[in-house]
């Protein structure tokens, strides 16, 4: 297998055990402990303690949080993801919006980039005025 395949397949294992199914320690099993995350705090965050909190509070707030993917591009060390989150608003307070048990379904993009086969860099973007509007945080 080559190594772009086992990258790929470290991502669809974190977003299945992980994203999921709430299985937060599998993060320590593709992440590198210095991972720097893009897009889930300002001006990147350091450290797989930071990504298995970001998606803690995820779960938190969307305890039927599943995450499909639409789409992979495999190029060179990176892997890109363009992804559909769905789930509904039934357990804490997301971003200060209290839960009101709204569905939502929103698309994304995550460029992860590798080194010997961790993940040590991520770039994520969502759709977050469609999650807004979704959770009814705009009225």
């Amino acid at each position: 297998m080559s190594d772009l395949l086992k990258n790929k397949a470290v991502l669809e294992r974190y977003y299945e055990e992980c994203l999921n199914k709430g299985n937060l320690d599998v993060i320590y099993e593709g992440a590198g402990d210095g991972h720097i995350s893009h897009g889930t705090a300002p001006n990147g965050k350091e450290g797989v303690e930071h990504l298995k909190e970001w998606v803690r509070l995820q779960r938190a707030s969307f305890p039927d949080l599943q995450v499909t993917v639409d789409d992979w591009i495999l190029e060179g060390d990176k892997v890109v993801s363009r992804f559909t989150a769905r789930g509904t608003h039934t357990g804490e307070p997301y971003e200060g919006v209290p839960p009101l048990g709204r569905e939502f379904a929103v698309s994304g993009i995550v460029i992860d980039a590798f080194d010997d086969g961790l993940i040590v860099e991520s770039w994520f973007s969502l759709d977050g005025l469609e999650l807004a509007k979704q959770l009814g945080a705009l009225g």
